[in-house]
């Protein structure tokens, strides 16, 4: 049984679909064709209500979960199946506060000297955050402590102009329950090239995936509204052109100590998919956040280049025995773009949308629906519509297939950043902050 709704959730659906024996049941709560038409059965219900899960599980005769959405996570889900003998492949309630209080995470690694964080400030008063900011010297940004899907970090100089407007989100963050906490960081801002690394987890093992690179402004030349991901791309050695080896690691043993933590203070093991986002500064490797999910768009990259049956992991995930297997991944570069419509990242209405199907029955090219279905080729935006992954043996290979694959998908006031996957936009960051090539 496959919980979600959005494009991660139809990536993994098509992985889970491929595996050799599975039959595959969804549940969502609001029609995703692209998940639909993989599944066996799929109904439409509230993906945070136990009691409907727990319905569906008994009525389908389920033996295994895999649980997407941190809404439902949170909901304790897998705590209550693994304890009735169901395998539910992600993390308990009590893990996902990795992801929906950034003020935990924040003080878990300070509290345990992982000294991989801005200079931060944790505030549940309004008055005080405001008065803070008007004092703080240094660029900063501001971000809600809940759960904001990717859209709710400002920035200094980027999204928000001067300080008046920093103070003015703030007031909103806490009047409008932004993020569904009473709760502000405010942290130092940082800058260097970002990236993405995502892990498969047991409790006691972690597999690393290739890293990726995210972009998430919403403009061409990176620049515009914060968004919850534009698109993102890798490369065949599953590095980046700016990021060594050795920042790989380094990057992967700081995620390794925060579930070191976790197990060691507060007895919780962590299973599942964990995302970390990183920033290679001046200053060393600094942590932007953790998510208790697989990224969108990175899983999108990662899925089609995934040779490892996904079952496979699953189980292994599940039983704690990644250990016991071998994942591996093809050595391609992957590019990644999604389509969205117009007033992104909050758009309104629905988006009448036609797709030439037959362009992505090519080799290398690969469709992710994220959007819902609103009636024929109407489509309802979450808020994007639908991601094209491009996979080849150069960065330009896999460039020019994800750009084919996008130009089948026609509808009016759609769009798309045309720059992600181009060695100029790379080339860009690594001369912006003195990275050397590697």
């Amino acid at each position: 049984m496959l919980i979600g709704r959005w494009g991660k959730t139809h990536a993994l659906a098509k992985a889970l679909a491929a595996s050799r024996d599975v039959e595959l049941y969804s549940l969502m709560d609001k029609k995703n064709t692209g998940i639909a038409s993989l599944s066996a059965h799929y109904e439409l219900g509230n993906i945070k209500d136990l009691s409907v899960i727990q319905k569906f599980v008994e009525k389908h005769r389920i033996d295994m979960l895999f649980v997407v959405p941190e809404m439902s996570l949170a909901r304790g889900i897998t705590d209550y199946f693994n304890e009735k003998g169901i395998p539910a492949v992600g993390p308990s309630e009590f893990c996902t506060k990795l992801e929906g209080d950034k003020g935990f995470v924040r003080n878990l690694m300070k509290e345990n000297h992982i000294d991989h964080y801005p200079d931060f400030h944790v505030f549940s008063d309004k008055k005080e955050a405001v008065e803070f900011i008007r004092n703080y010297s240094r660029p900063f940004a501001v971000k809600p402590s809940g759960i904001t899907e990717g859209d709710g970090v400002k920035v200094m100089g980027i999204q928000l102009i001067n300080k008046q407007e920093a103070m003015d989100y703030v007031e909103q963050i806490f009047d409008r329950s932004i993020g569904g906490m009473a709760s502000v960081i405010i942290e130092e801002k940082i800058e260097g090239e970002e990236y993405t690394i995502q892990l498969f987890c047991d409790g006691k093992t972690v597999v690393p995936m290739p890293v990726v690179r995210d972009y998430k402004l919403l403009e061409e030349g990176e620049s515009g509204l914060n968004t919850p991901g534009m698109g993102s791309v890798s490369y065949p050695n599953h590095l980046l052109p700016s990021l060594s080896k050795n920042n790989f690691d380094e990057s992967v043993v700081i995620m390794e100590r925060i579930l070191d933590v976790l197990k060691e203070k507060y007895g919780e093991k962590y299973n599942g998919f964990l995302s970390g986002q990183f920033m290679l500064t001046e200053q060393g490797i600094r942590v932007v956040e953790i998510n208790v999910r697989p990224g969108d768009s990175e899983i999108l990259n990662i899925i089609p280049i995934l040779q490892t049956d996904f079952m496979d992991i699953c189980r292994a995930m599940a039983n704690e025995k990644l250990d016991e297997i071998k994942i591996s991944f093809a050595e391609k570069s992957t590019v990644c773009i999604y389509a969205v419509p117009e007033g992104f990242p909050t758009p309104s209405g629905k988006v009448q949308i036609h797709i030439d199907r037959k362009r992505f029955e090519k080799p290398g090219i690969h469709l992710f629906q994220s959007c819902f279905e609103a009636g024929e080729s109407l489509y309802e935006p979450s808020p994007r519509l639908f991601a094209v992954t491009g996979t080849g043996d150069s960065l330009e290979e896999a460039r020019e297939k994800c750009l084919e694959g996008l130009s089948g998908i026609r509808g009016k006031n759609i769009f798309y950043r045309k720059d992600i996957g181009t060695r100029d936009l790379a080339e860009r960051y690594m001369k912006k902050y003195d990275l050397p090539g590697v």
